[in-house]
């Protein structure tokens, strides 16, 4: 069993790796040889024809190097290098976003809070608004009602005195007739007598002028009556 990998350079273009005929990512190729204690990247596991004297020239720490990458355990420091990076750009993104919501997410969700707070508060006071508002118009539509009734109950009372002033008006201007005749009578009886009952004619025809007066001042005041009873009425219809 082998495995081929491939190198395809492409001009003007990105190059493509290959293993087994199908295309791989670098990391895939170079996780690949790393799989196998190989370094592509920093070949210490082939030492060329030349390189020995080099080789046996090497400080303590360029020899742990080469054993390490021979041995293929520097792969793994390399990548707990690459994830200890990435684990500190990553540290250094959280402590951002914990700075912004710090700073800005949490207040301004600390203020749509109270927001929907005080929007709840209005909802629930508008909406009892909207309850007592309809409550008193149903209220006074009913005080309106009995209104009504005893405005017409008032304006037929109204209307019946009304007709007994009238009535009564009608009688009294009939008794003022009749005196008003009467005294007239007397009167002509007086100038025609002179004698005697003049006196006594004249007392009875004081009399009656003042009996007059008094029905008079009794008609002026139902008629007074009469019309603020017609005001009230009016006002009431």
């Amino acid at each position: 069993m082998f495995v081929c990998v491939c190198l395809k350079i492409v001009v003007g273009g990105k190059n493509k790796y290959l293993i087994n005929g199908k295309l791989a990512q670098p990391n895939q190729v170079q996780n690949l040889f790393h799989s196998v204690q190989l370094n592509v990247n920093n070949p210490h596991f082939l030492i060329m024809q030349g390189r020995i004297t080099k080789v046996l020239n090497m400080k303590p720490m360029e020899i742990l190097s080469m054993l390490e990458e021979a041995a293929g355990t520097r792969m793994y420091e390399n990548k707990k290098e690459a994830a200890l990076k990435t684990l500190e750009k990553k540290q250094t993104k959280v402590d951002e976003i914990n700075k912004l919501l710090e700073k800005d997410i949490l207040p301004a969700l600390e203020k749509l809070r109270r927001e929907k707070s005080q929007y709840m508060q209005w909802a629930n006071g508008n909406a009892e608004l909207d309850r007592l508002k309809r409550f008193c118009v149903a209220f006074e539509y009913v005080q309106a009602e009995k209104i009504r009734d005893n405005s017409i109950h008032v304006v037929e009372e109204m209307k019946i005195k009304m007709t007994g002033i009238d009535e009564q008006t009608d009688k009294t201007q009939g008794e003022i007739s009749e005196l008003e005749k009467q005294i007239k009578a007397l009167t002509q009886a007086r100038e025609a007598s002179m004698g005697g009952e003049v006196k006594a004619l004249s007392d009875k025809v004081d009399s009656l002028s003042n009996e007059v007066t008094r029905e008079l001042s009794k008609l002026t005041n139902m008629e007074d009556t009469l019309q603020g009873e017609e005001k009230n009425a009016e006002k009431v219809t």
